[in-house]
């Protein structure tokens, strides 16, 4: 796979790095309809913006039409990372990072983008960053993001968790980060057994699946005014804790929002395994 090794920096100093290809291919695009040009990739929960197959799969089928596109880290980019911050080495990445950060990463990216001549970007996003992606353009939206491809955006709901076959270990899990936190323990990572066994700092936790639930995109995807795909796999949403009830809570918004197109890919996995060629079909359709 051939391209560039880039970085960018946020307007909080963190310097990111990427993948860039730039596209071989003609794209006619027109700046009334706001036909998109190039796209923002993201990673999931403690990825990175090489070690993704589906990116990397999404990235070749979207420069083969025509579309640029930066395979993107944002700071949460593996589970723990060293990284420039302001001139300065610090600890980050998954086990650290809150969410509401990613505002910045994504419109670091998108005016990369801007620099390199592209002005009708397309904010892509797996799992976490699906999330990222819809939390950053309802409430930081880059004026040149002209729509967002969501692939399964993990439902980081506090209460459906509890209320999941799985939620007294959720619950506990919650309870003893908040106790970490109230003895000031909060950025020192421990071992979280739920969604499932990972490294988190016990205030990371709480903010991606606590109480407040910032991050629950069901709050505040109404915030979206540009055109919306979200894409799931059918397996997903019956068998994965993190998506369930979600299919009875997307029929409403099926029914009554332009902008939001919801698409299921039939017997496709979180990852879509084994559906890359389906699930690509179903964006280049969309985009078209």
């Amino acid at each position: 796979m051939h391209g560039e090794l880039v970085h960018t920096t946020t307007s909080d100093f963190v310097r990111l790095h990427g993948f860039y290809r730039e596209s071989k291919e003609t794209l006619a695009t027109n700046p009334e309809t706001g036909a998109i040009n190039s796209a923002i990739l993201a990673h999931g929960l403690g990825g990175n913006f090489y070690s993704s197959r589906l990116l990397l799969h999404l990235a070749m089928v979207l420069e083969s039409i025509g579309i640029h596109v930066v395979i993107a880290n944002t700071r949460g980019h593996d589970m723990i990372n060293s990284s420039t911050w302001a001139g300065k080495t610090r600890s980050v990445g998954a086990a650290f990072e809150d969410v509401a950060d990613s505002k910045m990463d994504i419109t670091a990216w998108a005016d990369y983008l801007v620099k390199r001549g592209h002005t009708n970007i397309a904010a892509v996003g797996h799992s976490l960053g699906a999330i990222k992606s819809i939390y950053s353009q309802a409430f930081a939206a880059h004026p040149n993001i002209k729509s967002i491809i969501a692939l399964s955006a993990t439902r980081l709901s506090y209460a459906k968790l509890s209320d999941s076959p799985r939620g007294e270990l959720f619950r506990e899990t919650i309870k003893k980060c908040e106790s970490l936190v109230e003895q000031n323990q909060g950025q020192i990572p421990i071992q979280v057994p739920f969604p499932f066994p990972t490294w988190m700092s016990p205030q990371g936790y709480l903010d991606k699946y606590g109480p407040g639930e910032s991050f629950n995109w069901l709050n505040f995807i109404d915030r979206i005014e540009i055109p919306t795909l979200l894409l799931f796999g059918e397996k997903e949403l019956t068998e994965n804790v993190a998506f369930e009830g979600l299919r009875d809570d997307l029929a409403p918004l099926k029914a009554g929002w332009n902008p939001l197109t919801i698409h299921e890919i039939g017997d496709a996995d979180h990852f879509y395994t084994s559906r890359f060629n389906e699930l690509s079909e179903n964006i280049v359709r969309w985009l078209a």
